[in-house]
């Protein structure tokens, strides 16, 4: 089966299947970027109230959520967001000869902004507390006991299985976990899904490749749940919403 995933990564085919037929999971690195996009509100109220297949929150996400993300935006962001702006004022004084260095510059603390403005951002945290407690009458959270993996996680780090092995830590590979806890539990109760979707901001090739997941993980999705497997950004996601609304 893993073979039939490498020959559909390299070259992929539509699946022809809806929204409403996909159980969704959201990675850690999700909860904070949803709350500063453009379309949240439209996310927010079709996971939360719309969404007729799974919703997975992985019990592994809400755990680096509240140790990382969460605290370290609270602490840090008057001071970011004071320091970005001076920045932005002195580069806007640049001598003109200096041009082209300030158009760069001015790239890359745009670029900055798009990708980490939830760092300076501070009602971002009360935005993401109310996103999650949306989300909290209809999202499955599985989460595995951890003692039984450890050998687990730590043979597939060293064999280079996905996810997680381009990572110091276990933390991927106990979102992952938790995810086909999920599909597995879901599968059992009874919910109808044709494809599993994790959305995720991270890019690295433990997961995907140009946005096409690793053929194993689609392999051991199909083994749990026998649906096909994709890696969203949450552009796609965002997306997908807006066409199917």
């Amino acid at each position: 089966m893993a073979l039939a995933h490498l020959i559909h990564a390299v070259h992929p085919q539509p699946n022809g299947v809806t929204l409403q037929e996909t159980a969704i999971a959201l990675d850690a690195n999700v909860f904070l970027r949803l709350s500063l996009h453009p379309q949240s509100a439209d996310i927010v109220d079709y996971l939360g109230s719309a969404h007729p297949a799974p919703l997975i929150l992985p019990g592994q996400a809400i755990q680096e959520f509240w140790n990382n993300q969460l605290q370290a935006v609270d602490s840090v962001a008057s001071s970011i967001k004071k320091t970005f702006q001076q920045l932005q004022s002195q580069v806007s004084k640049l001598d003109p000869s200096f041009g082209e260095f300030q158009r760069r510059f001015e790239e890359l603390l745009d670029d900055f902004s798009g990708d980490f403005a939830y760092t300076y951002d501070e009602g971002t945290v009360r935005k993401t507390q109310s996103f999650l407690g949306m989300l909290q009458r209809t999202a499955m959270v599985p989460y595995v006991t951890r003692l039984c993996f450890v050998e687990l996680a730590a043979h597939r780090k060293q064999t280079r299985t996905p996810p997680g092995f381009q990572d110091t830590g276990d933390g991927d590979f106990y979102i992952w976990a938790d995810f086909l806890l999920g599909l597995q539990q879901a599968r059992s109760a009874g919910r109808i899904f044709s494809r599993a979707v994790l959305v995720t901001e991270d890019s690295k090739k433990d997961w995907s490749r140009k946005g096409v997941a690793h053929p194993i993980l689609c392999s051991e999705v199909n083994a749990v749940a026998g649906v096909p497997f994709e890696v969203w950004s949450l552009k796609n996601l965002a997306d997908v919403i807006a066409s199917a609304a």
